[in-house]
């Protein structure tokens, strides 16, 4: 358990220079309740704290591990899983030593699954990953699509997303950073994901006939780069 106090430490010491003074007071309590073993009083504290700061992924780590040891196993993985959709690894990890069954065993790793996640594009049919990356056609519709957009055409900057293709053949994408004009940030933000959605068809991961989520997701960053005029 030393261990997993360690990473609640570090994890209040990340969010005490970016939130708010009370924010900053609740993790201080939770941290001194979770230290002394009062777990229930723990858990009300960082409830507190996600439900005013829901993008805040140490709030739910937090939560998951002092509902972890009340013994709401089930209660504990569904907040690891929420601090994992907002980027937390370690909390994937925890979901797989903690629930090894969670939902039914509908998310899984790529390299379990029987049917690995795929793409239509025409008439034909594709794996996502090829190897270790993304497969080269679907990085080359993308390119081109970009190239087709009179919106991307005209943008310099750079962009990186995170996505994955969920149980339900749908995308699920984050966008990470957007350079160049930030007044512009929100068209191509729209755009990207409008671009995005409409590439191909995306049909998800199976195991044993059934849709799967997948843990594994991907990053991509794309450079919108101007040319100097000769």
């Amino acid at each position: 358990m030393r261990f997993k106090l360690k990473i609640l430490f570090l994890c209040f010491a990340q969010i005490c220079a970016s939130q708010t003074v009370n924010i900053n007071q609740l993790f201080i309590d939770g941290e001194k309740a979770y230290l002394e073993s009062d777990f229930s009083l723990a858990k009300e504290i960082y409830t507190k704290i996600t439900l005013d700061k829901p993008s805040n992924k140490d709030g739910w780590f937090n939560l998951g591990a002092s509902k972890l040891k009340l013994g709401e196993n089930e209660n504990a993985c569904e907040d690891f899983y929420q601090a994992y959709l907002l980027q937390d690894r370690e909390a994937q990890k925890m979901i797989q030593e903690n629930c090894p069954n969670f939902r039914n065993g509908l998310i899984m790793s790529l390299n379990d699954v029987e049917e690995k996640p795929k793409f239509l594009y025409g008439k034909k049919e594709y794996l996502l990953v090829v190897g270790n990356g993304l497969n080269p056609k679907y990085i080359s519709l993308l390119n081109t699509r970009f190239k087709w957009s009179g919106i991307m055409s005209k943008y310099k900057g750079s962009i990186s997303i995170l996505f994955q293709i969920n149980k339900l053949n749908k995308l699920d994408v984050k966008i990470f950073r957007i350079s160049g004009n930030q007044k512009e940030a929100e068209i191509i933000k729209k755009e990207i994901l409008s671009i995005l959605d409409d590439l191909v068809v995306y049909v998800s991961a199976k195991s044993g006939g059934i849709n799967v989520d997948l843990w594994d997701k991907w990053f991509l960053t794309f450079n919108f780069l101007m040319v100097p005029s000769r």
